[in-house]
Formats: structure tokens, C-alpha cells, sequence
């Protein structure tokens, strides 16, 4: 989201290679799974925690195709959810006004979500950003979104173009509360009948600065009506665990979903922290140095997994995957955590890395149930 989304898209596109198996994961602590009354229980049935996975639209180009089987791949492993990276257009202040703004035109994402909502029976996100955006060009879009048949929305300030400021994109919505209100407005005249139909999740940042601020923010949000909060990157869950506990003291009640990345991949994750300013903890880049090929691949997710079963540990009501439509470290994540048990607090097994060949690599999207293991 936000950041997050502008990670190296292009190398979000490119699917790799399917090899031979990986080394199983080290083992991890055991977790408890989130009982049926926790925050979170309404995210995954059974009162378990929820998985759900961040998508984001191919590019047009020579690796299209291979980034439509890989979303196809992870929407096979039926997540609870999965959200869909919007990344607005920009250009010139079409009034003639310095600066740029966002400009309402047919966007990648809208192809993914409807290919979502026709092949699959997994609920689906739709990100929105406001920056640079005119009221009525926010309503159309929610109003398209509706249209297709969305009913969950993750909004967002957004980021303005590279090389500029937030200063230098004029709009009429400055924050994400603002987008929020402008949902919850327009589902009272979509739907017209006073309830609720739609979720609205709002973006967290465990590794701020300023705590106190950060919890002021996402009380805001939540008081224009947001009911759902996803986190920005962080590596450390004692980040997390904090904002949580914060929160939920100054009175925030919504779910605060904890945000991972697959931490396989170093380049990305130096990346990464060039943009969100959120550093990428020595040991672990001294770990991924040091291994090469699917060495660093089973190193990163041992990280990868430790992070997962501390947050859930101290409470989290899931885990929301950044997957960069990297279907490989992805899908070994969510085959630990679902099938290896994490989820039921076992430690991840050979069996289940076995299982993860056979049955999550060859994922077609539309099943009608899930598996008993689940």
C-alpha cells in the first residue's frame, strides 16, 4: 500500500521460475490461535487468524501473461481476502494551476478486479487513493467499483509522482479520513437503506516516530468511519505490538492487521527502505548476503515466519501478505502457516513442504471448498 506499492513494479511482474523444492524453514515458537471472540474473528471463519494477499496489476508488456498465471496461483490458495493495488495517473492541472494532479482514466486495477470477482470466490479489496483527486472523480470511481460488485475498500492518502511533493499535487481530499467519509457517503446513496454494506480499511505504520501521533491518525480514521487497519512494512513485531496496545488503549477498536513482506529478496527490501525510510535490520542483510539461490530463499522465510508467529503470538488477527505477485515465496509462506499449522501452533514440517509442491504450486483459482487441513 501506498509505499509499499511502488516497490520496483516492474520487478513485481516478473514471476520467477518454479525449481526444484526448498529447504524446509527452521522451526519457529508456536503460536495460539486467535479465539472465536478476538478482534479479528470476523476476518476468517472458525476463529482463526486470517491470511489475506496484496495483488498488484501487471504492466503491459512481455511479462503480462506470466503475472496473470501467478495471480491465478495465489488466488488458488483461497485466501481470506485479497487486496488490488491502485496506482493513479497523473498529469498536468487540466485548469491550468501549477503542480500536477490525478486524472480519471481506465486503471490496470480495474482488469484485476474484475478478473478476481468473475474467476474466483475469494472476497476482494480494492485500494483507493485520493491525492490529487477531485471529489467527483473519487465518487465515479467508488461508484465503479460498487458496480462490479466490490464490497471492501482499503483507502489511502497515496503518494505524489516521483520527484514531487504532496504540496505539489493539488486536490480536494488532503487525507485518507477524508476519502473514507467519501465512501461511507457514497454507499448511503448507492445503497439507500441507512446499514452498512462495506468495509473500509485504513493503513497503519508500526514503524513511526512518533507513536502518540500515529494512534491520534488512526483514531481519526476510524471516526470517519474506517472499520479495518492494514500496517505499512516494519521487522520488528515489538513495533506492532505496540502500536496495537496504543491504540487500543486511546480507544482505536477496528482490527489492526499486520502487514508482511516475504523477506527474500534483498535487493527489494533495500528498496524498499529508500522509500519508506524503515530500515532493514543488519542481521537479516547480512543473512540474505551470505546465502545464495534457494538458501537465502528458505532463509528469508525462516525470517519471514518468525516475524508471522511473534505478531500472532502477541495478538495479531492475521497476516496480510505483500506477495509482489511473487508466487514462490508466497505460496512456501502460506503453506507453513496454513498447512505446516502455524496457524494451530505447530511448528512448520518437511510434510508440509511436500504438500506445498503438490498442491500449492498447481493452485487453480474457483475451487468451491477448501481443504480439511485448513
Amino acid at each position: 500500500m501506498d509505499r509499499v506499492d511502488r516497490v520496483d513494479q516492474y520487478d513485481a511482474d516478473l514471476v520467477p521460475v518454479t525449481g526444484p523444492p526448498l529447504p524446509a524453514a527452521g522451526p519457529v515458537a508456536p503460536q495460539r490461535a486467535a479465539s472465536p471472540g478476538a478482534a479479528g474473528a470476523a476476518l476468517a471463519p472458525a476463529g482463526l487468524p486470517s491470511l489475506s494477499l496484496e495483488l498488484f496489476p501487471p504492466r503491459p508488456g512481455v511479462h503480462a501473461s506470466q503475472t496473470w498465471g501467478a495471480l491465478d496461483r495465489l488466488l488458488g490458495v483461497l485466501p481470506d481476502f485479497v487486496s488490488v493495488t491502485y496506482r493513479p495517473t497523473f498529469a498536468p492541472d487540466p485548469d491550468g494551476g501549477p503542480g500536477v494532479c490525478a486524472v480519471r482514466e481506465h486503471n490496470p486495477a480495474e482488469d484485476v478486479v474484475t478478473h478476481v470477482l468473475a474467476t474466483s470466490r475469494v472476497p476482494l479489496m480494492a485500494h483507493l487513493t485520493c491525492i490529487g483527486y477531485r471529489r467527483r472523480d473519487v465518487v465515479e470511481i467508488v461508484r465503479l467499483f460498487l458496480g462490479l460488485g466490490v464490497r471492501r475498500f482499503l483507502a489511502l492518502r497515496g503518494d505524489p509522482p516521483r520527484g514531487t511533493r504532496a504540496s505539489d499535487v493539488p486536490g480536494e481530499l488532503r487525507y485518507a479520513s477524508d476519502l473514507v467519509r467519501v465512501i461511507r457517503e457514497v454507499e448511503d446513496e448507492y445503497f439507500g437503506d441507512g446499514a452498512r454494506h462495506l468495509q473500509v480499511a485504513v493503513a497503519a505504520y508500526p514503524a513511526c516516530e512518533d507513536l502518540e501521533a500515529e494512534v491520534e491518525v488512526l483514531a481519526a480514521k476510524q471516526e470517519a468511519g474506517a472499520d479495518l487497519a492494514i500496517t505499512q512494512v516494519f521487522y520488528d513485531a515489538q513495533d506492532y505490538l505496540s502500536l496495537s496496545r496504543a491504540a487500543s488503549y486511546s480507544g482505536v477498536v477496528m482490527p489492526v492487521l499486520p502487514g508482511i513482506i516475504p523477506l527474500t529478496d534483498l535487493r527489494r527490501l533495500t528498496r524498499l527502505e529508500s522509500l519508506t525510510g524503515v530500515q532493514v535490520p543488519a542481521d537479516l542483510s547480512a543473512t540474505l548476503r551470505r546465502a545464495e539461490g534457494a538458501q537465502a530463499v528458505a532463509a528469508g522465510i525462516d525470517a519471514t515466519l518468525r516475524l508471522a508467529t511473534q505478531v500472532l503470538d502477541g495478538g495479531a488477527p492475521g497476516v496480510h501478505l505483500y506477495t509482489f505477485n511473487r508466487t514462490r515465496p508466497a505460496l512456501d509462506v502460506v503453506s507453513h502457516l496454513r498447512l505446516g499449522g502455524i496457524f494451530r501452533g505447530q511448528e512448520p514440517d518437511r510434510e508440509t513442504q511436500h504438500e506445498v509442491d503438490l498442491a500449492y504450486l498447481n493452485a487453480t483459482p474457483g475451487g468451491d471448498r477448501r481443504p480439511s487441513v485448513w
